[in-house]
């Protein structure tokens, strides 16, 4: 089978820790380039993962006639200059979430891939994973009723200062880092956009990035929530709440790869637990994508999904910085 050589921006520890072994195990992709601006760094990985080809020049590699894509794991105030350097080369590119540091610069991305009609898909691996596949079937047939609230719950400890997630103008910050999957969530479920959105923040007294981060979406017929937090109890859950019958997806974003996932059913017929067999979503995610490229085929995840989650966020950033509801523009 054909495997699209995919060259990769940066040694990150979430490509170390996350993507490296799922893309090694990849059907139809291949990790063949790796860059970092620390050569060693990029020779260290190349020699224990088995990647062909480094460099210290993310340009050079971005250029490689034999690099047939680009995966961004960069940290979030670089994606969008080096996709728009991948697309202008003709490169389609799988850019880490958020797709931009705001909504101005996920436009400037967008129209980039759609003058150059290179592919361009944000990373929501989760959405891949046959739990989340599962829930959202789950929802459209109305199996819970109608959609009333959903909560998403989110948080890790992070207290170290030169960490990429507690820099500001690095896009750090609870909201960027992981409530990108909350606002992610009730849009993905219940295939609508919130109106409007009030949000509250409590900043770090050292990093002055936003440690804790709660918001309310308004979907016009239901309501979202979500608190999450880069400085409490690692911790993380969804409940989805319906006018008959809730479910509750335990451990939703990061999902076990080696154990099967479970999620909560309960309706008045009776409660339930489903068990889905192992998965791994970054698989799931980079093969779906190298399916897209590969066949020529509409990418998985639109564009537009991307920029409305980017809007959102711009939208939570307004209302916690005056105080009020801020509407959405969806």
């Amino acid at each position: 089978m054909q495997k699209l050589k995919i060259g990769i921006l940066g040694v990150s520890n979430h490509f170390l820790k996350r993507i490296v072994l799922p893309l090694q195990a990849s059907r139809n992709a291949l990790s063949y380039a790796i860059a970092s601006r620390e050569l060693p760094k990029a020779e260290e990985a190349a020699l224990a993962f088995d990647i062909p080809v480094t460099s210290d020049d993310y340009e050079a590699l971005i250029y490689a006639p034999d690099v047939d894509a680009i995966y961004i794991p960069l940290p979030n105030h670089m994606h969008a200059d080096w996709t728009i350097k991948a697309l202008k080369a003709g490169k389609p590119v799988l850019c880490e979430k958020p797709l931009a540091m705001n909504t101005a610069q996920a436009e400037l991305m967008v129209e980039t891939a759609q003058s150059t009609g290179t592919p361009l898909m944000e990373a929501f691996m989760y959405r891949f994973h046959p739990l989340w596949q599962h829930v959202h079937n789950l929802i459209r047939t109305r199996q819970i009723g109608s959609l009333t609230y959903i909560h998403t719950a989110f948080s890790y400890n992070n207290p170290d200062p030169s960490n990429i997630r507690n820099i500001e103008e690095y896009g750090g910050g609870a909201l960027m880092d992981i409530g990108c999957y909350a606002i992610s969530v009730p849009r993905f479920l219940s295939d609508k956009e919130p109106q409007r959105v009030l949000a509250l923040a409590d900043r770090h007294p050292d990093f002055n990035t936003d440690q804790h981060q709660s918001a309310l979406m308004d979907f016009g017929s239901f309501r979202a929530s979500f608190h999450v937090s880069t400085s409490s109890q690692p911790f993380q859950k969804v409940d989805i709440v319906g006018t008959g019958g809730a479910i509750t997806v335990h451990i939703p974003f990061n999902t076990y790869v080696d154990t099967p996932a479970t999620i909560s059913i309960a309706t008045p017929q009776g409660s339930r637990e489903v068990s889905f067999p192992s998965a791994d979503p970054y698989q799931l995610i980079f093969e779906a994508f190298a399916d897209a490229v590969l066949n020529k085929t509409v990418m998985p995840l639109s564009l537009e999904d991307a920029l409305n989650n980017m809007r959102v966020i711009d939208a939570i950033r307004k209302s916690d910085t005056e105080q009020t509801w801020a509407a959405t523009g969806l």
